[in-house]
């Protein structure tokens, strides 16, 4: 058991040492801190769904502004023609959804923020929330699910569902 002991503490004091060594030597010759320059992975081999999340994006960054514009021709361009928005329990065509849009106060701005966007092969699904803002200075929040499906190489929202 003694042998034990004495093996660890010589183990001990000589990992001591070394740290100690160690420290002097690195004060004495000026070895400080390196900068060490970490390079990110390189990016996969291929990025199945990447200019797919893109161009759903590139519609999202329109989508705010041409609510706040009431841009008919965007939504037709955007929506399905048999495009269905779920809302307070009803349910909206689209001709219905942009005769509500135009319907609305020209002093009512909209943002979107999407928070998750998954792209499966040709249909896709985003989550978020349109922030609105109305001319009295009130603010409101609508939460949405967007189902996407891509027809002939053009996204479209399929269906919009929204706790308004």
């Amino acid at each position: 058991m003694n042998k034990w002991i004495i093996r660890l503490f010589v183990a001990l004091m000589t990992f001591i040492l070394s740290v100690a060594l160690t420290g002097a030597l690195r004060f004495v010759f000026g070895g400080g801190v390196t900068d060490v320059v970490l390079q990110s992975p390189p990016p996969p081999f291929i990025d199945f769904y990447g200019d797919d999340q893109r161009q759903i994006s590139a519609i999202y960054s329109l989508y705010g502004p041409a609510q706040t514009h009431h841009d008919r021709a965007f939504f037709e361009r955007v929506e399905a023609d048999n495009f269905v928005l779920f809302v307070g329990g009803e349910q909206l065509t689209r001709e219905q959804d942009i005769q509500w849009l135009e319907r609305q106060p020209t002093d009512t701005t909209y943002q979107v923020y999407v928070y998750y966007l998954n792209v499966f092969s040709d249909t896709a699904m985003s989550r978020g929330y349109m922030s609105v803002k109305y001319g009295n200075g009130e603010t409101a929040e609508w939460p949405f699910i967007d189902v996407w499906v891509k027809r002939d190489g053009t996204w479209l929202i399929q269906s919009t569902t929204s706790s308004q």
